[in-house]
């Protein structure tokens, strides 16, 4: 349970000690299923799940990553909420009562505003549905009784690692002691669909396997909708909850910057910068990462500069680490991708496993990373993830392994 008399600040670990935040529950829907068990099956059994585009009538034939259409909204909510809340909204809300579920944790009126969310989508949709997702995490009526803030961004496809780095940062400064960070995104509507066509962004063709990122004959991306949420909490709380803890968070980073202008700093060091704040923040070096998470569009520019910062970021460690990507199996689901993104890496720095690459077949000498063909296992010591957004946003992440410590069995003291 949260104390609801030690946030604003007023709770600090060891004095000067920089406050630790951890990952203690996941949630995840989209294409792959209702949860995040069938999120993890489907990444690492390498199984594509997107399939034809049904949730309107296109132009051509075109594949989507598209939830299950028994698909009735998040468990637990009323009527009269799913009613004020519009697709991306309800697929947050259902991601969020996932996360808090996964972590055991409840919050009541003595310690909710110790607690906050923060939701990112990256083509928010008119009307009171996100006003109306804040009722929905604050409600008691579905249980997750969250007062402490509660916002939402947008910073397109970075929004949903955004999220996490500005509720990691909120618990790091002592504002809040535990929260939700979610990413969420309902894409597949007609003005937004044709929007990607006409910037010529989409897979031309029908076919299911079409989102091959870093592949040599990929040629677009699959648009998915879903979203995937965390729950964050300050390590000390989570220790002594004696919760499973996924892995914690050693240092995360935003950047924005230009939409590449070519004047300097160009965009790719700006993306860059993101990754080695990222990692100079948690006084992480390069070798400490095995793993990277990449965004994976699938574009042919947009993985040759995706590969470009990952090298920049890395350098010669990009040669021994391994690379996924989730946007295979599920479609590009723009804010919501980089919280997939983390959720997947938070269950590989739990699990010690790498996801293999769902539908890379031919490798391109110009986005040269350390896929694999199948899972495997390795002692993983740190993983990485970073998302960009079209305008110049972009966000990092960093996770390591959880370790047990001298200390964490005591109880929590009473405030």
């Amino acid at each position: 349970m949260v104390s609801g008399a030690s946030h604003r600040g007023l709770f600090d670990e060891a004095a000067g000690e920089r406050r630790r935040v951890v990952i203690t529950g996941v949630g995840a829907i989209s294409a792959a299923g209702g949860g995040a068990s069938d999120f993890w099956s489907a990444i690492s059994e390498g199984r594509v799940c997107t399939s034809a585009l049904s949730a309107f009538d296109p132009p051509r034939a075109a594949a989507a990553g598209q939830v299950d259409e028994a698909w009735a909204g998040p468990s637990g909510a009323p009527d009269w909420l799913l009613a004020r809340m519009n697709r991306a909204s309800q697929l947050a809300l259902d991601a969020a009562i996932q996360a808090q579920t996964d972590a055991r944790i409840e919050f009541n009126q003595q310690n909710a505003f110790a607690v906050g969310a923060v939701t990112g989508i990256g083509h928010p949709a008119a009307g009171d549905g996100w006003a109306a997702l804040g009722s929905g995490l604050s409600g008691a009526s579905v249980g997750l009784n969250i007062a402490g803030p509660v916002f939402t961004v947008s910073m397109g496809g970075a929004s949903g690692l955004a999220s996490i780095v500005l509720a990691s940062q909120l618990i790091r400064s002592g504002v809040m002691r535990a929260a939700l960070a979610i990413g969420a995104e309902a894409p597949l509507q007609p003005e937004i669909w044709h929007a990607y066509e006409s910037a010529g962004l989409l897979d031309p063709t029908d076919d299911h396997r079409g989102q091959r990122p870093f592949d040599a004959q990929r040629q677009g991306m699959i648009l998915g909708e879903g979203a995937a949420a965390l729950m964050l909490e300050d390590r000390q709380l989570a220790t002594q909850r004696g919760v499973h803890i996924y892995a914690e968070i050693a240092g995360e980073a935003l950047t924005s910057g230009p939409m590449g202008d070519g004047q300097a700093p160009t965009d790719v060091e700006v993306a860059r910068r993101a990754t080695g704040d990222a990692l100079l923040g948690g006084e992480i070096a390069p070798s400490d990462v095995d793993v990277i998470v990449t965004a994976g569009l699938g574009s042919p520019r947009g993985d040759e500069r995706e590969t470009d910062v990952i090298e920049r970021a890395f350098g010669r460690r990009t040669l021994d680490m391994y690379a996924t990507a989730v946007t295979p199996n599920i479609g590009y689901t723009v804010g919501a991708s980089g919280a997939f993104g983390a959720v997947a890496a938070a269950q590989i720095a739990d699990k010690r496993q790498i996801p293999p690459h769902a539908t890379f077949e031919q490798e391109d000498i110009a986005c040269r990373l350390g896929f694999v063909p199948k899972l495997y296992e390795d002692r993983i010591v740190g993983t990485a993830t970073a998302a960009y957004g079209a305008h110049g946003q972009n966000a990092a992440l960093i996770l390591m392994p959880h370790q047990a410590e001298a200390g964490d069995e005591l109880p929590l003291l009473a405030t």
